[in-house]
């Protein structure tokens, strides 16, 4: 349950950019050493690190006190201030030992590549220990970037893909995946797809739908190990005169596909003739003057916009379209709709109750359902006289209802046109990504803002890792295998399912 947000928070606890660092100094231990430019904060009990290692940034910096030995790498024990040099590549790890008397302590610290992207951090109050996956592309010539960041702000693991990234996240046995991006809207370029790799960089399958192109909006994994993945079935007959469109053209429409490991077609289901062009609404002068023209040559309109599905128990899944300004509850043995939660008023829909909002969704996205049943979604406002939040319900069907349960807003952010994601943490607490706007909020139980990152550019989606999915140590040998050269393999060397 999302708890209403009462405000921004108290001072600052921890405020960094990522070009730099702050100091620490051993404490409980025999060592007397301090020890700055360091993600994160030096601390004798975590032993693994990284760092700008002076590239456009301060360099590190070791002050040991008497009875303190610092060894850089294989360098000799010193004692004293020192500045260090790594002699490591950008990407490569290097060793600090600390040594007092017979205590003795190995830091693994991994010089962080050349051109990282920067990124702010501000820590304000205690959260639950995580990790989550953001993905970016910092400028147009700047090269795209997966990045897993810990609660703390530091990341520790990354990969440069060869193609922009839509968004990632690692699954529960420990791959990461993410979405193609070409920066054409919805699935209209046959080389889309969902890449999986292990975090050495291998890749292990290419995820596509079968009969049209795949769309990046989700890749939703199920328990029995397949996944709800979403396409743009076209049909070109509509008419769309009612709506001042073309008598004759064609459209888009939602098509979800649950796809095995073997990459065959389980069930399906496409919201032709579910979903009626009237329900559109407000969007039709977005829609017609945003035709996108297919791999066939043909313009084509989008009415619908998937954006997001998640099931719901054992016969439903539930779908976000971001043009219909709703959330729809499908019947998966039937594929009936059952319930339908904002936009243009139809038999299935539901009565709001207590929802402070003037108006329904706007734009939403990434509608998630909790393991009570309840309903999560990130509400964009767009055009809706309102900030963007984070908003709940509970769902009684037999009623006809959905009762409003609280939302979660940063005072930082007032529009967001697209994109975004609410996911629940550990803890009870919320990850949230604002949209186009390259801001990154966690929450706590309370609702109170726990920290806020700051990435180089807006990040489509902020996706929690999965409890037990993978750790520190896994990530970190992972890199150290792409830095021996087991490495970006070529996307056609993989399998590729669903085709």
């Amino acid at each position: 349950m999302i708890a209403a947000l009462l405000g921004a928070g108290t001072a600052l606890a921890l405020s960094i950019w990522g070009c730099g660092g702050t100091e620490n100094t051993a404490s409980g231990s025999k060592a007397s050493v301090s020890i700055s430019g360091l993600y994160p904060d030096f601390d004798p009990a975590e032993t693994r690190y990284v760092s700008r290692c002076g590239r456009h940034a301060a360099p590190i910096q070791v002050d040991a006190g008497a009875g303190t030995r610092v060894a850089v790498g294989s360098t000799e024990p010193r004692t004293g201030a020192i500045q260090v040099d790594p002699g490591v590549q950008p990407g490569e790890d290097f060793t600090l030992a600390v040594t007092s008397g017979d205590d003795r302590h190995t830091y693994e610290v991994r010089c962080l590549p050349a051109d990282f992207p920067k990124w702010r951090f501000q820590g304000l109050r205690p959260i639950d220990p995580g990790l989550f996956v953001v993905s970016f592309k910092a400028s147009r010539d700047a090269r795209p970037w997966v990045i897993v960041f810990d609660h703390e702000g530091v990341p520790r693991w990354w990969y440069s893909p060869d193609t922009r990234a839509l968004w990632a996240q690692i699954l529960s046995d420990g791959t990461v995946v993410w979405a193609r991006s070409f920066g054409d809207g919805y699935g209209l370029d046959p080389r889309m797809a969902h890449e999986v790799r292990s975090v050495s960089g291998k890749l292990v399958r290419v995820v596509r739908t079968k009969g049209e192109i795949i769309d990046g909006h989700e890749f939703r994994e199920l328990e029995n190990g397949n996944v709800l993945v979403d396409t743009y079935a076209p049909d070109t007959k509509v008419n769309l005169s009612r709506f001042g469109g073309p008598r004759s053209v064609s459209a888009v429409f939602a098509e979800i596909q649950e796809v095995d490991r073997e990459g065959r077609v389980v069930w399906r289901w496409n919201s032709r003739g579910k979903i009626g062009l009237g329900e559109t609404g407000r969007w039709w002068r977005n829609v017609l003057s945003n035709g996108k023209t297919s791999v066939r040559g043909v313009k084509t309109f989008d009415p619908v916009h998937i954006n997001s599905i998640d099931p719901r128990g054992p016969d439903e899944v539930v779908m976000s379209a971001r043009h219909t300004d709703a959330i729809y509850g499908i019947e998966h043995s039937t594929g009936d709709i059952r319930w339908k939660l904002g936009g243009t008023e139809t038999a299935d829909s539901l009565r709001i109750i207590g929802d402070p909002a003037v108006k329904d969704f706007g734009g939403q996205h990434d509608v998630r359902v909790g393991e009570d049943g309840t309903i999560s979604v990130y509400d964009n406002g767009k055009d809706r006289p309102r900030r963007p939040r984070v908003v709940s319900y509970r769902l009684d069907l037999d009623e006809g209802t959905a009762t409003y349960l609280g939302q979660l807003n940063d005072p930082r952010i007032t529009t967001s046109h697209c994109c975004g994601s609410a996911r629940p943490l550990e803890g009870d607490g919320w990850l949230v990504s604002w949209g186009d706007n390259p801001l990154v909020t966690a929450f706590d139980a309370s609702g109170r803002s726990a920290f806020r990152l700051e990435p180089a550019a807006s990040t489509f989606r902020a996706v929690p890792v999965p409890k037990g999915a993978t750790t520190v140590a896994a990530l970190d040998r992972g890199l150290e295998r792409m830095e021996h050269g087991i490495v970006k393999q070529r996307v056609q060397e993989g399998p590729s399912l669903g085709q």
